[in-house]
Formats: structure tokens, C-alpha cells, sequence
């Protein structure tokens, strides 16, 4: 086989493993996944409040009664950041909003996380 006949073919199974991914993607179910993304707010090393941002709508919501922290949250658009808190430095506001599995912000003199995570739904 010449050079330009391998080159050719090689062309041809390159277009066809493409047309096949491409096939593939639009051919695969619709509806999600069933994985949930759940953020996970912990004081110390207890959990204080777990959301599911893939549930939960808009909302700003504090932890002050569980925790006597003012620690204020958002959530929008499945999203989660820190809106307030009384610390000095306020690092953990302007992290911004977390949304990805893996995803933390903490507060250090409050002792308080935020984690987010994928879990099987």
C-alpha cells in the first residue's frame, strides 16, 4: 500500500470513529444523569446543612440558629457561595459561587466549610 492510499484510509476511519462518537452522543438517554450535586456546610467537624443544588431553588438562608455563627449562603442557578460572614478578612465571600464536584470555600475563624459534591442519585 502506498503512502497515499494509507493516508486515504486513514482519513476515512477517522471521519467514521467521529461519526460514531457523534452518533453516539445524540443517541444517548435524555433526562440527566440521576446524579445529584449536594453541598455539604460543616462547622468544626460537624455537619451543620446539606443542600442539593440540583433540587433546590434561589434562596439566601443563614446558619445563625444552628451555629450562633452570621454566616449568610446563596444558592442560584444550583450554585453556592458564601454571601456574609463576620470573619475579618472575608476570603470565603469572594471564592464566589461553587457549583462543581470538588468545589470548597471555608471560613477559617469560623471554623466553617462549604463542599460540594456528586453522588449518585
Amino acid at each position: 500500500m502506498d503512502t497515499h492510499t494509507r493516508k486515504r484510509a486513514l482519513i476515512w476511519l477517522a471521519l467514521a470513529a467521529l461519526l460514531l462518537a457523534a452518533l453516539g452522543w445524540m443517541l444517548r438517554p435524555q433526562g440527566g444523569t440521576g446524579e445529584r450535586i449536594i453541598a455539604t456546610i460543616s462547622v468544626g467537624d460537624q455537619t451543620v446543612r446539606t443542600v442539593d443544588l440540583t433540587a433546590a431553588g434561589d434562596q439566601e438562608f443563614t446558619i445563625l440558629e444552628e451555629t450562633g455563627l452570621p454566616i449568610t449562603f446563596q444558592v442560584r442557578d444550583h450554585a453556592i457561595r458564601f454571601l456574609s460572614s463576620d470573619c475579618p478578612d472575608k476570603v470565603c465571600v469572594n471564592t464566589g459561587f461553587l457549583r462543581n464536584d470538588l468545589d470548597v470555600a471555608s471560613c477559617l475563624p469560623n471554623r466553617t466549610s462549604l463542599f460540594v459534591s456528586v453522588q449518585a442519585g
